[in-house]
């Protein structure tokens, strides 16, 4: 079961394996929405603006976790580019350090 360590909240918890990031944040009590997306959660389906759950990983290894789904690719390219993934759509794959984006 990888562990994920959010770095800002110093907080580090154990999801099972095929659980996101998302649900490590929801496990730990930590919200991942800002802005517009405080008001209006997509709940972690990835129909979100993209800024509301955005994390970005330690180590840039992308083996340490899931590939891309296909709503980052098309919704949220930006976010790819700019080496941020969606909280709700990344599964770690080993432990794993993320940064939330305030």
């Amino acid at each position: 079961m990888p562990k994920v360590s959010f770095e800002m909240e110093s907080v580090t918890v154990e999801i099972p394996a095929g659980g996101t990031i998302w649900d490590a944040a929801q496990k730990a009590g930590i919200s991942l929405h800002r802005g517009f997306g405080e008001a209006h959660h997509c709940d972690g389906n990835g129909w979100c603006t993209g800024s509301a759950c955005a994390v970005d990983l330690r180590g840039r290894d992308p083996a340490a976790v899931s590939a891309p789904t296909w709503k980052e690719r098309w919704l949220h390219g930006q976010l790819l580019r700019n080496h941020k993934r969606l909280a709700c759509q990344c599964a770690p794959q080993r432990d794993l350090t993320v940064v939330t984006i305030p």
